[in-house]
């Protein structure tokens, strides 16, 4: 760190210190100032104890316990000069001891908090403050995995570095951040600095590290449901096929399941086919043009869109003609609602879906001759 002398164009270097060379201690100052000013931790945080030792069976105590914006408990560990080479498992040990605390039993410790500095405070109120949180009853605190780990000293060893990027690679909130005293002599008097840097992560890689976190669950979120989808369609398929097999409908014999949402049959006429359609909240039983030309489709289409009262007249009700025309392919379909992912709707959903194709080539098939000649 350096004072510039704006007229001199110089620099002039600031002595860096320790803090144990300024009388200073762990408890009585450096905790001292993060209690009083917790921002210099980089984020807004409620401290709601200090020297907390209330684990079972062991006599241990964590520094600082505060609560972040969004409601999780964080453990401030506090190191002067040198971190130690033991911190990061003493920390973790702190850690598994608060992440059974309850709400009733966090508002508790900050209300004793509070009581020891004799402040007229409540704890449920301060808590709903600073969570901009209506009411207590809405609040919720210290939920599943979400505890943190804020570590503090002047210089870290490179075990505990190590360990933190490691721990952070496997999706634990950790932080390391440096806290350096320098010594200013300025007109005669010795002013101490503090500089206080978040090293792990710096701050700018940590946003871009959050973003790919995000990207990479809602990756693994898609993939997972795709899997479900392929895995749920092959089941309905197989289910579909045996119960036309059982009812004497032929049409789709030479088909096996598929992971597919649509099952296709040729209809005898080239890039023709009947299909059955199955998505998330509709079925549709169709008949598909997919010529690599979408001229041919639409001329496809047209002809039998003359035919259409006919058709319809057979078929029994009216029929979705899509034209298709910002698309390459068309469809003549009939259209049913259910919901594909209830299991206890597939019966009818099969049967709606046998008994509409068998209408539908019934009600297409003469006009496919006519115009396969």
């Amino acid at each position: 760190m350096y004072i510039l002398d704006k007229q001199d164009k110089k620099l002039t270097a600031i002595q860096n210190t320790t803090f144990s060379d300024l009388g200073l201690k762990e408890r009585q100052d450096l905790q001292k100032w993060i209690n009083q000013t917790p921002a210099v931790l980089g984020e807004e945080l409620l401290i709601i104890q200090e020297e907390f030792d209330e684990f079972d069976k062991t006599r241990e105590r964590l520094d600082l316990l505060a609560l972040d914006k969004n409601g999780n408990l964080v453990i401030i560990e506090n190191k002067l000069d040198d971190s130690g080479r033991d911190v990061t498992w003493q920390a973790l040990k702190y850690v598994s001891y608060c992440s059974s605390l309850n709400k009733h039993e966090i508002v508790d410790i900050f209300q004793r908090y509070i009581d020891k500095y004799k402040l007229e405070l409540n704890a449920q109120s301060e808590i709903c403050a600073f969570l901009e949180a209506d009411d207590f009853e809405s609040v919720i605190l210290n939920q599943g995995f979400g505890q943190r780990l804020i570590l503090v000293a002047h210089e870290f060893r490179q075990e505990v570095t190590s360990t933190v990027v490691w721990l952070r690679e496997n999706g634990i909130d950790i932080r390391c951040v440096r806290i350096i005293p320098y010594i200013l002599q300025q007109n005669g008097r010795q002013e101490i600095i503090i500089d206080i840097d978040q090293i792990i992560p710096v701050p700018e890689i940590e946003q871009y590290q959050i973003r790919l976190a995000r990207k990479e669950v809602e990756e693994k979120q898609s993939s997972t449901s795709k899997l479900n989808a392929a895995n749920l369609y092959s089941e309905y398929w197989s289910l579909l096929l045996k119960t036309a097999d059982e009812q004497g409908f032929t049409l789709f014999k030479s088909r096996k399941s598929s992971n597919e949402h649509a099952l296709h049959v040729t209809s005898g006429v080239a890039n023709i086919t009947y299909a059955f359609v199955l998505l998330k909240n509709s079925a549709r039983a169709e008949l598909y043009m997919n010529h690599s030309d979408a001229t041919v489709n639409k001329q496809h289409f047209d002809f039998l869109a003359n035919y259409k009262a006919e058709i319809e007249a057979s078929f029994g009700e009216e029929l979705n003609w899509e034209r298709l025309d910002d698309k390459k392919s068309c469809r003549i379909c009939v259209v049913g609602h259910f919901s594909r992912d209830d299991r206890s709707e597939w019966e009818t959903v099969i049967n709606w879906h046998i008994s509409q194709m068998k209408k539908l080539e019934q009600a297409i098939s003469p006009f496919l001759k006519q115009l396969s000649k």
